[in-house]
């Protein structure tokens, strides 16, 4: 999705600082072209971080503009000091200009996904050197655990650039971040002169984005996922799922009206409460259930009670799932959406600790469900669920039962995206 920043007004006076940070992102992205290019990337992104500690140059060069601008930039200066990263950015650009190049290296990150948290298994090599696969897989124990891994893990592998006095960031994902700091320094000025804000336009649509993602761009937010290969350690092929994004179409909306008794205004509500709004949706997918005798997974980005984009996914197999759903915490972040809606069938059955890691799916006692789940950046997670029951080639769907206890550990890496603590009931799910 290619976007730019670009003032809301030509003649704002904070055109200059604007700019500069403009020419921040263009060599950013200079450098996520040159990834897999060791002279190129080394030359784009040194010469971002540069440009970037010029920013704050130039605003401190128009204090002028700004009222009372000593006592309101020495609390971004107090800030930007406080973190370890920007404190780093300084010394990288103290370093690069005055001794020389970063001491970046090349990397090989491979690691082991069964799950929806971040806790698999992780290794990482010198990218010229080569095994660290199969020492990872070797490392999978002969146990329950071990089984599911091999028959719903994905093998992750992945290039990475790390600079030796920053060891736990990868270098692109550094800059994007440090980029989002400074943005947010420049928003503030606007605001301190009571200006229009800058904004985040996508070149193709000219759709403009809100402020938010701590003030990185869209554009810059899940660019690993681009040079990540993932494969199924149960094929040794790689893994794929389908999705799509769905439009809200009037015409299409119109046609849902006659065959399913659902009038369009009625399918989000009028509310913009979340919890309204859920309700809504599941009425809908509950008519459309009955009528169709099936419900696809559906997911809704949400902000402010209203849809920011809609999902279409299906999924053969739980890896898909695990990746499926890390992906979608990325677009979380870069829509800035404050809840997360799913509707799809269900299989439930009791836990079976003798049977850790087998699915609902495959228990004798299973029950199918119609559900839907909500999670949200403030808030308790909400599930609505109803039985369904199939007899004679026709559905009917129960009597809604609500939920705000439900372990909805799917949703892991959303909550991971907006800072949120995972619920312990969550981490005591077995995958």
């Amino acid at each position: 999705m290619p976007t730019k920043p670009e003032p809301s007004d030509t003649k704002c006076p904070l055109v200059a600082v604007d700019r500069r940070l403009e020419d921040v992102h263009q060599q950013w992205h200079e450098a996520e072209r040159a990834y897999f290019d060791p002279d190129r990337f080394r030359i784009s992104i040194q010469a971002a971080i540069q440009t970037l500690r010029t920013v704050t140059f130039i605003l401190q060069k128009n204090k002028r503009l700004i009222p009372d601008f000593d006592s309101w930039y020495q609390e971004w200066r107090d800030r930007l000091g406080a973190d370890p990263l920007m404190r780093w950015m300084v010394d990288a650009r103290n370093k690069i200009e005055k001794q020389g190049d970063l001491e970046a290296h090349s990397y090989v990150r491979a690691e082991i996904t069964a799950s929806y948290l971040n806790n698999g298994p992780v290794i990482e090599i010198p990218a010229g050197l080569f095994g660290a696969q199969g020492a990872l897989i070797k490392s999978i124990p002969d146990s329950d655990l071990g089984e599911h891994i091999r028959q719903s893990g994905t093998l992750r592998i992945q290039r990475r650039w790390v600079e030796n006095t920053l060891p736990d960031y990868e270098l692109l994902e550094a800059v994007a971040v440090a980029y989002g700091r400074i943005a947010e320094l420049v928003y503030d000025a606007h605001t301190q002169l009571g200006l229009n804000h800058p904004q985040t336009t996508n070149i193709e649509t000219g759709e403009a984005y809100p402020t938010g993602r701590e003030g990185r761009l869209p554009c810059m937010i899940g660019h690993d996922e681009d040079r990540t290969l993932n494969i199924s350690l149960a094929t040794g092929e790689h893994l794929d799922f389908t999705e799509k994004s769905l439009e809200l179409d009037f015409e299409k909306a119109q046609k849902a009206t006659e065959r399913y008794g659902v009038k369009p205004e009625d399918i989000f509500g009028k509310s913009t409460e979340y919890d309204q709004v859920l309700h809504s949706l599941f009425n809908t997918a509950k008519a459309m259930t009955e009528k169709d005798g099936h419900h696809s997974t559906i997911l809704f980005l949400m902000k402010g009670g209203k849809p920011l984009r809609i999902i279409q996914f299906e999924a053969e197999s739980h890896g898909q799932k695990y990746i499926f759903m890390r992906q979608l915490a990325h677009e979380v972040t870069k829509l800035d959406a404050d809840a997360v809606i799913m509707i799809g069938e269900v299989w439930r059955a009791a836990y079976d600790p003798k049977q850790p890691y087998m699915r609902p799916a495959e228990a004798s006692d299973r029950e199918e469900f119609l559900v839907a789940s909500m999670v949200r950046k403030e808030g308790d997670p909400l599930q609505l669920f109803a039985t369904m029951v199939r007899e004679d080639g026709d559905v009917s769907v129960g009597i809604l039962e609500t939920s705000t206890k439900g372990a909805v550990f799917i949703f892991s890496p959303i909550y991971e995206a907006w800072g949120r603590a995972i619920p312990d009931d969550w981490l005591k799910q077995p995958c």
